[in-house]
């Protein structure tokens, strides 16, 4: 007969076989499943950061084009601006010029008429005065348009002269 010299030793290697047949058919797959679904749930979150990094990034880089394009749009409004405010001011100095030249032309015209007036005056009096020292000097009335007349052609002469 066959003796099993440690019987003891037979008992935990039939309980360790019968424990690792019970673990792989109950317990082996339940965890492999799990684990299995924490992969994919972690491959999934890394797919999902990896996605949103690059959304990130496409963000950043349509943000930093709106923002240059932005730029240049207030550069081009800036540009204009300053255009048409040296567009204005050529123009109001125009206008300043032509007003000035108009006043300045006004101005010697009625000097012109002024001087032209105080001219008449001035012959009319010199004449009324010569009228009147030639009256007292001779003593009698003399004519007045005929003296006023020669007076006249007098002050003619000394201005053709001059």
């Amino acid at each position: 007969m066959f003796v099993i010299p440690n019987l003891t030793l037979l008992i935990q290697d039939i309980a360790f076989f019968l424990l690792l047949f019970l673990i792989a058919r109950y317990a082996y797959r339940p965890i492999v499943n799990v684990l299995e679904a924490r992969t994919k749930r972690i491959e999934a979150g890394l797919k999902a950061a990896a996605e949103a990094k690059e959304d990130r990034e496409a963000a950043a880089r349509e943000y930093q084009q709106r923002m240059e394009e932005a730029r240049r749009e207030g550069q081009q409004l800036l540009d204009r601006i300053a255009k048409q405010g040296e567009e204005m001011r050529r123009e109001l100095e125009a206008r300043a010029k032509e007003q000035a030249d108009g006043i300045i032309a006004r101005a010697r015209a009625e000097i012109k008429q002024e001087r032209e007036a105080a001219v008449q005056d001035l012959r009319r009096q010199v004449a009324d005065l010569a009228v009147l020292a030639a009256g007292r000097i001779i003593g009698a009335s003399l004519d007045a348009s005929k003296h006023r007349a020669l007076i006249d052609k007098t002050i003619e002469e000394v201005k053709i002269g001059a």
